[in-house]
C-alpha cells in the first residue's frame, strides 16, 4: 500500500514538473511577469525610459521591465527575428507600425476605458486603425521655422510675433529676400531633403495625398500645383540653394555657418543647435501659409505585441507611462514634444518658447496630414518617388503636370497593390 502512493506522489510530481517547465513560446504562469522591450535611442530615451520604468517596477513588483536595446537600422529585422524565432516582445518602441500592423496588440482590449485612453491624445500620430488601438504615441514632432535672428535684426525684419502675425507665402518671400539683401545671407532658405517635410507645403495650399477616406490618389490638383511651382520658384531664384535638392550638401551645416535667413526642418533641431551654433542668436518662428496653416507631425510610438503571455501586462505599462505627468517627465528630458492632452506647454530646461511655438502649429494642422503619413505602408512605399521625381522638376527634366500625374498614378497604382 506504501509503495502503490509512493509511486502516485512520485507520478504527480512528475506531470506538475512538465507542467510547469512548458510554455509553447508564451511566458509560463509565474509570480514575476516579463516585459521585454525593443528599443533604439536617439540620446538618451533609453535612459530616461528606464528611470520611468524603475518606477513602475517599484509600483508593480510583479512586473520586470528588461530593455533590448539595438541601433535604429536594426530595428525592424530585430523584431521581425525575434517573432520568427517565437520570442516575440512584449513592447518595442517603433517609427513605423505598418511592417508589425497584423502583430500588433489592439491596447483597446486591455486599458481601463478604451475611449478615455484614445481621447486622452490629441491631433498628430495616428495609431488608430480600423478601431484597433495599435500603439500610444510615446512623442511627436512637427515641422517648422528656425531662422537666423542676429541677420534679420541687421536686415530690420521681424518675423511674426504671434498666430496672427503669420506670413502669407509671398510675404514669407519678400522677408527673406531682404534678409538676403540687408542681413548678410547667401542664401534666404534651406529645406530638409525630405518627402515629409516638403508635403507642408502641400497642406499649406489646400491639398495632400490621398482622398479624404485614403482609398484614391489626390495628388494631381490645382493646390498641389501651385505648391510645387512656388518651390521651384524658390530655387529658380536663388532663395534655396540647388546644393541641397540638387545635390547633396547638409542643410544643417549650411545654416551653421550663417550664410542662410531661415532652416525649414523640426522642432528636433531645437537641441542640435542649442549646443552647436556660437556665431550667431537663432529662434524659431511660426510657419507661413497659404490656403491654410499647416506642418506635419512625426515622432514615435510604444506598440504592444500579440501572442506573447503578457499582453495585458504589456498594455498596462503603455497606459501607465502614456499618463500626462509620465509622458511630461520623457519628453521634457528628451527634448520632444507631447501628443498627451495637458502636456502642450512643458517645461524644457531649454527653449521652451521654441517648443511652444511647434507644439501651436501641430495644434493648427488639420487631421489630414496625421491621417496621410499615417498610412505607413503607402508612404513609405512612395516617399523615395516623391522625393525623387521633385528633383526632377526642380532640374528641369520634368514639368509640374507630368510630376503630379506621375505621383498620382503611382499611388493608385500602390494602393491597388495594398488591397490585394
Amino acid at each position: 500500500m506504501k509503495k502503490t502512493v509512493s509511486w502516485l506522489l512520485m507520478g504527480m510530481l512528475a506531470l506538475t514538473t512538465l507542467v510547469g517547465c512548458s510554455g509553447g513560446g508564451k511566458q509560463a504562469d509565474s509570480k514575476e511577469k516579463n516585459l521585454d522591450v525593443v528599443w533604439f535611442s536617439d540620446g538618451k530615451e533609453g535612459e530616461s525610459f528606464m528611470k520611468l520604468a524603475d518606477g513602475y517596477m517599484k509600483e508593480h513588483p510583479g512586473i520586470k521591465v528588461n530593455l533590448i536595446e539595438v541601433p535604429y537600422s536594426d530595428l525592424e529585422s530585430k523584431i521581425k527575428n525575434m517573432i520568427n524565432g517565437k520570442e516575440t516582445p512584449a513592447i518595442a518602441r517603433l517609427t513605423n507600425l505598418g511592417p508589425f500592423q497584423n502583430q500588433l496588440l489592439d491596447l483597446g482590449q486591455y486599458v481601463s476605458n478604451k475611449d478615455e485612453f484614445v481621447n486622452s491624445f490629441g491631433e498628430g500620430l495616428k495609431f488608430v486603425f480600423d478601431d484597433k488601438v495599435l500603439a500610444a504615441p510615446m512623442d511627436v514632432t512637427a515641422n517648422g521655422l528656425i531662422y537666423n535672428k542676429t541677420a534679420f535684426d541687421k536686415a530690420g525684419v521681424k518675423v511674426p510675433q504671434s498666430e496672427d502675425e503669420v506670413w502669407t507665402w509671398d510675404e514669407w518671400k519678400e522677408a527673406m529676400k531682404t534678409v538676403m539683401e540687408k542681413g548678410g545671407c547667401k542664401y534666404g532658405l534651406v529645406y530638409d531633403k525630405s518627402p515629409q517635410r516638403f508635403t507642408t507645403l502641400l497642406y499649406q495650399s489646400g491639398g495632400g495625398l490621398l482622398n479624404p477616406d485614403l482609398t484614391a490618389g489626390d495628388f494631381n490638383t490645382p493646390e498641389n500645383k501651385h505648391a510645387i511651382e512656388f518651390f521651384k520658384g524658390l530655387h529658380d531664384d536663388g532663395i534655396i540653394p540647388s546644393s541641397v535638392w540638387l545635390g547633396s550638401e547638409n542643410p544643417n551645416n549650411l545654416f551653421r555657418t550663417g550664410q542662410v535667413a531661415m532652416h525649414f526642418s523640426g522642432s528636433w533641431m531645437i537641441a542640435n543647435y542649442k549646443d552647436q551654433i556660437t556665431d550667431f542668436e537663432w529662434g524659431v518662428t511660426y510657419l507661413p501659409k497659404e490656403s491654410i496653416r499647416s506642418s506635419v507631425p512625426g515622432g514615435k510610438y510604444l506598440a504592444a505585441f500579440q501572442n506573447t503571455g503578457v499582453e495585458k501586462e504589456a498594455a498596462e505599462f503603455i497606459e501607465w507611462i502614456s499618463k500626462p505627468e509620465n509622458n511630461a517627465k520623457y519628453c521634457e528630458e528628451n527634448s520632444y514634444l507631447s501628443q498627451v492632452k495637458g502636456n502642450e506647454s512643458l517645461n524644457y530646461a531649454y527653449g521652451k518658447e521654441f517648443f511652444d511655438i511647434f507644439s501651436k502649429e501641430l495644434a493648427a494642422t488639420s487631421s489630414r496630414p496625421g491621417a496621410e503619413w499615417g498610412y505607413q505602408a503607402l508612404t513609405g512605399a512612395v516617399q523615395s518617388d516623391l522625393r525623387d521625381k521633385l528633383v526632377e522638376v526642380l532640374a528641369g527634366k520634368m514639368t509640374v503636370d507630368q510630376y503630379t500625374e506621375e505621383m498620382d498614378g503611382l499611388i493608385n497604382e500602390k494602393l491597388k497593390e495594398l488591397k490585394e
